[in-house]
């Protein structure tokens, strides 16, 4: 078990989680270029595709430690209605678990949002609570060594990629001049974890003159489809086709 301090109950169900997912990573070179980039002051922002269940931040989490990325500097966002202590006695566990045991063990920074499809049970305070959300993690991102896994899509999807929100392009621009953007592929039914190549705020303005007709966040979302297999690809599938990557491929930062 890693030498870090933090709960034993965090401990112990966050290495059961790893044993479970046992992620088969590809790209090992990409997470290299992320690592070296965090040890030189940067921070990274991850966003994986979603997935039926719950298992795909645990995936993406163990790849990170097993190639060397301190996972105690990392942050994601949570459903807020997921660990809403108020709900229910399942509620009341995740909050337990997430937010109270695994922010210490093995270390990740929990930002609860709002969902759209639970903005009506929030309707009094979701835009405010949300917009501190948003506050938190460009804080998090901007503050060098930083890793934040952020899923695009909002909502889970049973195969395929769906439209993604407006906040992984809107977080990428605020921490423009120290982030690195990097997809993360999960194809559906599998363990692996396929890393993409990272890439800065500048090379994705090279990416819009090569794709004008993309908005941001599609020219990031075709970087993800492309790791996925064509079935997988859903409301990307002829972005990806048409989406022109950099050529040669980016050097290493």
């Amino acid at each position: 078990m890693n030498e870090r301090k933090g709960s034993m109950i965090g401990a112990a169900t966050w290495e059961f989680a790893r044993r479970i997912v046992h992620p088969e990573v590809e790209g090992k070179q990409n997470f290299e270029i992320a690592r070296r980039h965090l040890e030189a002051g940067g921070s990274v922002i991850m966003y994986p595709n979603h997935r039926p269940g719950k298992m795909d931040t645990p995936l993406v989490g163990a790849a990170i430690e097993d190639n060397d990325i301190p996972l105690d500097r990392s942050g994601v966002f949570v459903s807020r209605r997921h660990v809403d202590s108020r709900i229910g006695l399942p509620n009341r566990i995740q909050h337990y678990l997430l937010v109270d045991k695994w922010s210490k063990y093995p270390g990740v920074t929990m930002i609860p949002i709002v969902q759209p499809k639970d903005r009506g049970k929030y309707k009094e305070d979701w835009d405010e609570f949300n917009q501190d959300a948003r506050d938190k993690a460009e804080t998090f991102v901007k503050t060098p060594g930083n890793v934040f896994i952020i899923t695009p899509e909002g909502e889970r999807s049973e195969h395929e990629l769906k439209e993604a929100e407006v906040g992984l392009a809107a977080l990428f621009r605020e921490a423009k001049d120290i982030a690195l953007a990097m997809p993360i592929g999960i194809p559906h039914g599998t363990s692996r974890v396929i890393a993409g190549v990272p890439f800065s705020w500048s090379e994705s303005l090279e990416d819009h003159r090569r794709n004008p007709s993309m908005r941001t966040k599609d020219r990031m979302m075709a970087r993800l489809a492309l790791l996925l297999p064509e079935e997988n690809r859903g409301f990307y599938a002829q972005m990806a086709e048409e989406f022109v990557m950099p050529t040669p491929p980016n050097p290493q930062i």
